[in-house]
């Protein structure tokens, strides 16, 4: 274990710190290490499980949330009202076009109108459909967190 010492930082470096975890079992150190480019070791990017993911191997750019974990490179779509939607997976984030999104369900929200136009909060577990790098078909992302 490396030594620790306890430095003070301002609000906006906690949020921004904050904003980058991917899971919450992530400590500020670990984001901190990343963000600066420095090495992680594979305890510093795993849970209490000890597992970060299906191959219990650290995912750089991948995006952790309820379980599931979608590496970089996943491919996302969602059908609204008969819309189409694509994004992607990168950075730990969702990307829906150039706007970064949190969780499935802000890129769900963020991203459609209601029929009226207004936007609307919906469940983007029960939305979205993925296809990982590693995938040949596309499966919904309600039946993947189900499967875990």
């Amino acid at each position: 274990m490396r030594s620790m010492r306890n430095i003070e930082i301002d609000f906006d470096i906690h949020k921004l710190i904050e904003k980058d975890r991917r899971n919450f079992e992530e400590t500020p150190n670990t984001v901190l290490r990343r963000l600066l480019g420095l090495s992680v070791s594979r305890e510093q990017t795993t849970g209490p499980t000890g597992q970060s993911n299906e191959e219990n191997q650290p995912m750089e750019g991948a995006w952790t949330g309820k379980g599931i974990t979608l590496p970089a490179g996943t491919q996302l779509r969602m059908n609204y009202l008969g819309q189409q939607y694509f994004g992607v997976i990168k950075d730990a984030s969702w990307f829906v076009g150039e706007k970064r999104f949190l969780s499935p369900s802000a890129a769900a929200g963020k991203s459609v109108r209601t029929k009226s136009g207004y936007p609307t909060l919906l469940n983007g577990w029960n939305y979205w459909q993925v296809k990982r790098p590693s995938d040949e078909r596309w499966q919904s992302l309600k039946a993947l967190r189900n499967s875990v």
